[in-house]
């Protein structure tokens, strides 16, 4: 039985705060950065992050920014950034597109963002895709890839896929290719230490940083008097480790104590299970409970403002999840599938969470009634989660990445100038 909740409600345990970019020393001149990274209103793989990364980094002075984005069909861009969409989903030639648009904004760092399928999902263009970074590298630029999982750590059967022998070549050479870059920043320190044994790569390349905070934080933890009754928030990408079932299961036994308990399962299917949300909401005949579908960006607040807890019934996770996050910074306890990638995030960072066997919607039941009987339980952890949010925002995080880079280009640029004086 696993029940407890990850950490004590003590903020001495939180993690140690990374110096933020208002008050870090001011570069001595401005960095022009260009991110690759898929990017609203696209609603491609690590969009969100995406955003948030660019956010941060367009409104630090230090920094001159040029996102290249994926295409997507016409519509306005979001204000304020400089987006040029030169790369497609699925297409064979982005490298050809992404590197022609790189030496155009003639940056001093490439930054990608990225996951194993984020240029493509079938096998040719995603292995094509996989090379760009390491290209950027051989032209000449400084390259620095923040990935968001590692290939060992894929549950195959998970993610359905049909030859995993093969695969598993596959994902090993593509690592090899990715750790062809500058630098690799991952969002786990099992990651780092993944990457360091089984690759063999120099340890000051594999940089660990937190997953980060998206946007700015409420001063105090919403009273949970104002949530909007008992409202069960489940959110993300539906079909493969991420599964509705045991959660209307559990919603069975949920709604005997709590007959006016609402479950709100928002987000859309993943791109291997098309059709699954679609065929849930055909076949659930519980009244309390509601398919939203895609939320964009811009709604996420109203989304997680109005809920009571959140609840990630996953079978296996490919890296630190986002949801974890999202739920720390609106200050929403979460009841969680006990396996290794949450539980990690959990205690490296000092997050709250309930944690429930895999398998056994019970437990989750059991989770979900016991904070929902306490509104002094719940105003705790959201209090604490809260605490914990303000030390990862993205400002704080994206400065750390910023000293990199700066200390990598100026030892570039160093270097050449070195180079240019012995040849004279």
């Amino acid at each position: 039985m696993s029940s407890t909740i990850s950490t004590s409600l003590n903020p001495s345990a939180l993690p140690v705060e990374v110096s933020s970019a208002q008050t870090a020393a001011a570069l001595p001149r401005q960095l022009k950065i260009s991110l690759v990274t898929s990017f609203p209103p696209s609603k491609g793989d690590l969009n969100e992050y995406g955003y948030h990364l660019a956010r941060a980094l367009h409104d630090d002075p230090r920094v001159s920014l040029t996102i290249l984005a994926d295409d997507l069909l016409p519509k306005p861009e979001l204000p304020g950034f400089r987006v040029k969409r030169c790369w497609r989903f699925n297409s064979t030639f982005n490298a050809v597109r992404l590197l022609r648009a790189i030496r155009k904004t003639n940056p001093d760092v490439v930054w990608f963002n990225i996951g194993f399928s984020t240029f493509a999902r079938s096998p040719v263009a995603a292995f094509l895709g996989i090379t760009i970074p390491a290209l950027a590298r051989l032209a000449g630029l400084y390259t620095h890839i923040t990935l968001h999982t590692v290939f060992e750590r894929i549950d195959l059967q998970d993610s359905g896929v049909r030859w995993r022998g093969l695969y598993r070549v596959a994902g090993r050479i593509a690592t090899r290719l990715l750790l062809l870059v500058n630098d690799i920043t991952v969002l786990l320190p099992s990651f780092r230490s993944e990457l360091l044994n089984n690759y063999r790569i120099e340890s000051e390349r594999v940089h660990f940083r937190p997953h980060g905070i998206f946007s700015d934080m409420p001063d105090t933890a919403p009273a949970q008097h104002e949530r909007a009754g008992a409202v069960i928030l489940a959110f993300g990408y539906w079909g493969t480790y991420k599964r509705v079932e045991p959660l209307l299961e559990a919603m069975d036994e949920v709604g005997e104590k709590f007959p006016n308990a609402m479950l709100v399962v928002a987000g859309k299917n993943h791109p291997s299970t098309p059709g699954y949300i679609e065929s849930l909401r055909e076949r659930t005949v519980n009244q309390n409970v509601r398919f939203l579908g895609y939320v964009p960006e811009l709604e996420l607040h109203t989304l997680f403002n109005t809920a009571t807890v959140l609840a990630l019934p996953y079978s296996s996770a490919a890296g630190a999840s986002g949801v974890v996050h999202q739920g720390c910074q609106y200050g929403l306890p979460m009841v969680a599938t006990d396996i290794p990638e949450i539980r990690e995030s959990a205690t490296a960072e000092g997050i709250a969470i309930n944690f429930y066997a895999p398998g056994d919607p019970r437990a989750l039941a059991n989770q979900l009634i016991q904070l929902l009987e306490s509104a002094e339980l719940r105003r705790s952890i959201s209090e604490h989660n809260l605490c914990v949010a303000r030390s990862m925002q993205f400002p704080k995080i994206v400065d750390g990445y910023l000293k990199l880079f700066q200390e990598r280009t100026n030892s570039s640029m160093m270097q050449a100038n070195y180079t240019t004086e012995g040849v004279k």
